[in-house]
């Protein structure tokens, strides 16, 4: 056999395909970041590459980036990496650091292997797609209010927000763009409104579009509207020798709140009633409670403390309490708008154990009820104590001293019967 057919059949047993894969997709880079430009390369039928015969070139318009050729040669003024000992695996990555304008563009990525070749397309990008950043979702009912949508680190500048409620357009915004340091630029979109109940619960959402992102990007979620409540205490009689005491809290949303009732900053330790809840024309709660003081012969401060999700801390408010004859009266401050506006919450106990106040009572003068129980609480205590200010002749105001009259009347129809019963006066 001549030479000629010899080499021949080494070609023939030696030839590969070289199949080249490249990202199908533009990659991304933003201002004086770093990037790599995926290239793999294999061989077919399979088998191991040979530096030897390996040749791979990096261009872009036609001039050379980086070459391997036994040796690794960069022609970028700013470097570029192209690693000798992933070739071997059929990795032809070529990294760059701090790219720039010049540096977009489509890249060929070309490898010979002795003696087929193939090439590769790669397009670089320089583009940043934004990130999404919402503000607090949660707004004040009623009052004006703000929420913001920020767009940070995209690349180049120009970005068009847009707000929905549910599938309703509320605005369309193309916010002024800040260059940063990092060479990325920054936006934000306000959304002003009022917020009202309808909107509680209700999905807003922030689409951003940028050139670089494929599609919109968006952030979806539900709003959260709150409003703080109001507090305000009312004590029968006005002055600081008061039997009883009530909590009314007003204008708070949504519906869950505890209110609860202290003496010197511990619970109070006596018989309780908490109203019901009542919905104010706005769409807003109130609700409140009743407590009788345990009172001694030293001077106490009583607290209406309320929780709520729309403070940051419980809401209190705190009136003193002195034995008879000790001390100026109590000053309140003017109710609360909403209080006065407000229907008047129901009583009801506090606990199964506690007995019903009386039906059809009227809240306004806390009369039934509230007799009734001090009859129980204090029993003849209370008469006693009403007796000794009418022999002062303390001039209480008119309301005080009806209020004072029926307490004791109830306590004297009940003097003697208030253990072991009820308010409805049965057995317990």
């Amino acid at each position: 056999m001549s030479s000629f057919s010899c080499l021949l059949l080494f070609l023939q047993g030696a030839w590969a395909a070289v199949i080249i894969q490249v990202p199908s997709s533009p990659v991304q880079a933003g201002p004086h970041s770093n990037v790599s430009l995926p290239c793999h390369f294999s061989l077919d039928p399979p088998r191991p590459i040979n530096v030897d015969f390996l040749i791979v070139r990096w261009s872009l318009r036609g001039k050379n980036v980086a070459k391997f050729d036994t040796n690794i040669t960069v022609f970028r003024p700013r470097g570029a990496v192209l690693d000798a000992r992933r070739l071997p695996e059929g990795n032809a990555t070529l990294y760059l650091s701090d790219v720039r304008e010049e540096d977009a563009g489509e890249y060929t990525c070309f490898v010979l292997h002795t003696p087929d070749s193939a090439e590769g397309k790669v397009a670089l990008k320089l583009e940043a797609p934004p990130h999404l950043t919402l503000g607090s979702t949660e707004v004040p009912l009623g009052k004006p209010s703000t929420l913001t949508c920020a767009a940070s680190d995209f690349y180049p500048d120009g970005v068009s927000v847009k707000w929905l409620r549910g599938s309703e357009t509320l605005k369309v915004d193309s916010p002024p763009a800040k260059l940063e340091a990092n060479y990325h630029f920054n936006a934000e979109s306000v959304l002003n409104f009022t917020p009202q109940i309808s909107d509680a619960g209700v999905t807003f959402s922030c689409h951003i579009q940028h050139p670089a992102a494929k599609d919109p990007i968006r952030k979806d979620f539900e709003l959260k509207v709150v409003a703080r409540p109001q507090l305000h205490i009312v004590t029968r009689p006005s002055g600081k020798t008061f039997l009883v005491a009530e909590c009314l809290v007003c204008g708070f949303y949504p519906e869950n709140v505890e209110v609860q009732g202290l003496q010197n900053g511990e619970p109070i330790q006596g018989r309780i009633y908490k109203s019901g809840l009542e919905k104010n024309s706005n769409g807003t709660f109130s609700t409140g409670s009743v407590f009788f003081p345990k009172q001694g012969h030293f001077a106490a401060n009583f607290t209406c403390q309320v929780q709520h999700e729309a403070l940051e801390a419980p809401l209190e408010e705190t009136i003193p309490w002195e034995p008879e004859g000790e001390g100026a009266g109590i000053t309140h401050p003017s109710s609360p708008e909403c209080i006065t506006k407000s229907p008047r919450p129901k009583l009801k106990p506090a606990s199964p154990t506690d007995p019903p106040p009386a039906p059809g009572s009227p809240m306004t003068w806390l009369l039934g009820p509230l007799g009734l129980a001090l009859g129980l609480v204090l029993g003849g205590g209370a008469m006693l104590m009403y007796q000794r200010r009418r022999a002062k002749n303390e001039q209480a105001e008119p309301n005080d001293q009806t209020l004072l009259k029926k307490m004791g009347e109830d306590a004297e129809s009940h003097e003697g019967k208030a253990s072991g019963k009820s308010l409805d006066g049965t057995r317990m």
